[in-house]
């Protein structure tokens, strides 16, 4: 898992490497963030919209798995105070029916790996 979280990030940063050629480009994905802490989620939605083709940010009690098909990249990120990792729930639904590229920001790393039970979740 961590391999493939290394690889999606070496692939976006290399697509922001070799894609953007001016100011004005924007970086051809659909990328939405998933965050609840609004300042935030509002900083990353300008930043966002200003870097990707599409972009969205929502908060991520309000998100439906079924509408991230549209979407290249999904990145969560949120922090441990909104949950505790034995009653975390992700909101991306059952890991073997997740398929979009991740990025995790935040505690979103540790509260994701208790409810899909990945190895890495504490320590």
């Amino acid at each position: 898992m961590r391999s493939t979280r290394l690889a999606v990030t070496s692939l976006l940063l290399g697509l922001v490497a070799t894609s953007v050629t001016a100011a004005n480009d924007r970086i051809p994905l659909k990328v939405l963030y998933l965050g609840n802490e609004e300042q935030r989620r509002s900083d990353f939605g300008e930043f966002l919209q200003n870097t990707f083709v599409e972009s969205d940010a929502i908060p991520h009690a309000a998100f439906d798995p079924e509408s991230a098909s549209d979407f290249d990249v999904v990145i969560l990120d949120w922090s441990q105070r909104e949950a505790n990792s034995e009653n975390a729930v992700s909101p991306l639904g059952d890991r073997e029916a997740w398929s979009t590229p991740t990025v995790l920001l935040g505690s979103a790393g540790h509260l994701m790996a208790a409810p899909w039970e990945v190895a890495g979740g504490s320590g």
